[in-house]
């Protein structure tokens, strides 16, 4: 029988964080994917709320559905998910998880995908271009930081409850949010391309100036019609590649250092 109008301690709930946070992607599987990892880190909170073993699979077992999410943004549903089965609203738990998967798996892989990880990427690449030892630190701590976001993120659901699906169906703020997300992104790593990429061209042509006939770096010709012209090419050209004509990036970076070795074989590189 459930032990009613009983609070969770803060152990159950802070044993229900860290479980999430480090094992949600324990045992994914194709068929339920991050179930398991999920019902897992419910056991302390359902072991507190409910007197017999039987009531703790049987509720259990309603957290072995198919669940899907961001592994960091997914700590909002599971905090909302532990206040939910707090006050017995097991219905409401259930609904929650699947109304939510979608919309926080959408945020998190935005942030992190198009704006965390590129720029830590290329910032770090950057430096350690340099010889600069802070590349390792500024590759490692951003995800350090969003690992350690998710126990502030749990604790934010878990006091929201419900509230979330406020908060985030409001779908004018939510698509603002990871469109920002997405332009930010794009925008700071394009702003990179010029100084990551240093393609440039080594020939030359005689070209009469003043009726005097002078040599003409070609690279020079093109930096006056388009400063970096050809980085910005050489990346368009590779998105073209991957996104339209669904090349694998092996094959992409293969043809790359084919036709650079072609090129430099004979001086136009």
């Amino acid at each position: 029988m459930a032990k009613t109008n009983k609070k969770l301690s803060t152990a159950a709930k802070k044993r229900a964080a860290t479980r999430h946070n480090w094992t949600l992607q324990f045992c994914w599987n194709y068929e339920r994917m991050q179930a398991s990892g999920f019902a897992y880190s419910m056991i302390p909170v359902l072991k507190e709320l409910y007197d017999t073993n039987d009531e703790v699979c049987e509720n259990l077992e309603r957290h072995m559905q198919f669940y899907n999410s961001h592994p960091g943004a997914s700590a909002v549903i599971m905090g909302a998910s532990v206040a939910l089965e707090e006050g017995y609203q097991a219905d409401l738990s259930d609904s929650i998880k699947v109304g939510l998967m979608g919309p926080m798996a959408s945020l998190g892989d935005t942030v992190q995908a198009v704006l965390v990880q590129p720029l830590a990427y290329i910032i770090s690449a950057g430096l350690a271009a340099e010889g600069n030892l802070l590349a390792l630190l500024v590759l490692v701590v951003p995800f350090i930081l969003m690992f350690w976001l998710r126990w502030p993120l749990f604790n934010w659901g878990y006091k929201r409850s419900v509230g979330i699906i406020e908060d985030i169906s409001g779908e004018s703020d939510f698509k603002l949010l990871s469109e920002a997300a997405q332009i930010f992104g794009l925008t700071v790593v394009g702003g990179f391309v010029p100084s990551m990429i240093g393609v440039s061209l080594k020939y030359e042509y005689m070209k009469e100036i003043d009726g005097i006939a002078q040599s003409v770096r070609l690279q020079d010709t093109l930096d006056g019609i388009l400063p970096y012209m050809l980085p910005i090419v050489l990346v368009a050209a590779c998105y073209a590649l991957l996104k339209k004509a669904k090349w694998t990036p092996v094959a992409v970076i293969g043809a790359l250092a084919g036709i650079c070795f072609i090129l430099g074989a004979i001086g136009i590189l």
